[in-house]
């Protein structure tokens, strides 16, 4: 096995007056906080003495990346360097104060509120910045071949620990007292024994920074690679990919009465609810990506030298599918009502009218994969994906695994992933925003409560159709169904 990190700026010259894309109103961008970044682990594998195999992670600091986008990158990464699309996973850490990727957060005659993203989903989200896109993908290219060159061999070992200080909550069920897992993949150099660097993940929201903020920033994750770096002396190098955390917030100024947070409604307007109307600032930012960094450290340090494996073998599956723009009105609950108007509004009027752009040509990368299917019917396709890997060490063998799913994936979601996959909660790995994003991916009893999420998301389907086609797949790789791997 050998190994190698890489990242590269992504940061534009042209980054003031950009729409910062997360939150509405949507400001305008006004200086920075700090760069954004993508950044990569490459891991190799060799089999039959000369056969390599490669997957490649990507995390980058945007708030969302369209499939059709991540897909144009997966292209120019294999057109390059042979590394096959099912073979890299793109992550976005979700943080709410960069660019607008999607093309939902732009200029528009409605003005920057609610309805100005209304308007930028029906009428330009088949416009974003091309040349900004095929920028990134340039230097993301580039990243990948730098790492190529930089392959050195190594070994790796993996472990959990759950937080228990109150840095999150769950925003819609507070008093559920949620607590998320730090996950950590350490690698040490095969010979010499020096780590070269870790894949951190967590579940919480990058949303440390308030709506009214007009910086541009990576949000607690890039904080969370400053000081983990700069506390081993730039030696350690660190990705970080934000675990499921579709209704986990972080707690800034909120507090932690948690109790008292449980009796806010959640209306879409006029919402006054402090877990969602919290005034954080970097000084939170800074602390949340401190504490977590030096909560990795404590955990890389601890991990004996006896969990470390010689070789990796992995085996990398996707599955593309349709969600139907459809509506769950199976039980009665008082947002019933609600819910069915803004269903309707979605499907009979906003989405036909975004779709009229993509009928009459074909959009380089559009903000969301959605089709008409049929005379009535409105689809979008995504992905799932899930990567198997087998660690070994002489005889002794262990294996983990990584799911992708292309969305927010609620804490119920998460749990139900766990218990499903043949790895289970200490060897299953969730990373959410991977290679695309669709919606909030929440069960259906979540649809009944109504609230902000709902309204957010394409389909209330979409949580529903991603956890049984993900659960599909892994059946169809058990018995063999998949037509193959890579």
């Amino acid at each position: 096995m050998k190994v190698a990190f890489g990242k590269v700026k992504l940061t534009p010259k042209d980054y003031i007056g950009r729409f910062l894309a997360g939150y509405t109103p949507v400001p305008r961008c006004t200086g920075k906080y700090d760069d954004i970044y993508a950044r990569g682990v490459l891991i190799e594998d060799t089999t039959l003495d000369n056969i390599k195999k490669r997957f490649l992670v990507i995390s980058m600091d945007f708030v969302q990346l369209p499939l059709l986008f991540t897909d144009y990158i997966k292209e120019k990464i294999q057109d390059t360097y042979r590394i096959h699309p099912n073979q890299v996973l793109i992550h976005a850490t979700h943080t709410h104060k960069s660019l607008d990727m999607s093309s939902m957060f732009m200029k528009n005659p409605w003005g920057n509120g609610i309805f100005g993203v209304i308007w930028a989903i029906m009428f330009g989200t088949f416009r974003g910045d091309d040349r900004y896109k095929v920028w990134i993908a340039k230097r993301v290219v580039e990243m990948v071949g730098d790492m190529i060159r930089r392959l050195e061999p190594a070994r790796i070992a993996w472990t959990k620990k759950t937080i228990e200080e109150d840095i999150l909550l769950n925003r819609r069920h507070p008093t559920r007292r949620s607590k998320s897992q730090l996950c950590i993949m350490a690698f040490k150099h095969a010979t010499t024994n020096r780590t070269i660097g870790i894949i951190a993940s967590y579940g919480m929201h990058p949303t440390t920074l308030n709506m009214s903020i007009d910086k541009l920033s990576a949000d607690y994750p890039g904080r969370f690679v400053h000081y983990f770096e700069d506390a081993t002396g730039n030696k350690i190098d660190a990705v970080y990919i934000t675990g499921p955390a579709g209704d986990l917030n972080p707690i800034t100024t909120c507090g932690t009465d948690f109790e008292a947070l449980e009796n806010y409604q959640n209306p879409v307007f006029f919402n006054t609810n402090p877990i969602y109307n919290q005034k954080g600032t970097y000084k939170d930012t800074k602390r949340l990506g401190k504490f977590l960094a030096e909560k990795a450290l404590a955990i890389l340090e601890s991990i004996p030298d006896s969990s470390y494996f010689d070789t990796l073998d992995f085996k990398s599956y996707a599955k593309t599918f349709w969600v139907p723009m459809i509506d769950f009105t199976r039980y009665y609950s008082k947002s019933w009502l609600r819910n069915r108007f803004i269903h309707g509004l979605k499907r009979y009027l906003l989405l036909p009218m975004a779709l009229a752009p993509a009928d009459s040509h074909d959009p380089n990368f559009a903000g969301f994969a959605a089709k008409h299917r049929g005379l009535k019917r409105v689809v979008a396709y995504t992905q799932v994906s899930y990567v198997k890997f087998t660690a070994s060490r002489g005889k002794e063998k262990a294996s983990f695994a990584i799911a992708g799913v292309p969305g927010e994936l609620f804490e119920d979601f998460a749990k139900r992933f766990y218990a499903r996959t043949p790895e289970g909660a200490n060897g299953l790995f969730i990373f959410q925003n991977a290679n695309d994003w669709i919606a909030y991916l929440f069960p259906l009893d979540e649809y009944t409560m109504g609230g902000y999420e709902p309204f957010a998301s394409f389909s209330p389907v979409c949580g529903t159709f991603v956890k049984n086609n993900f659960f599909t797949l892994l059946k169809e790789i058990d018995e063999d169904l998949t037509g193959g791997y890579f």
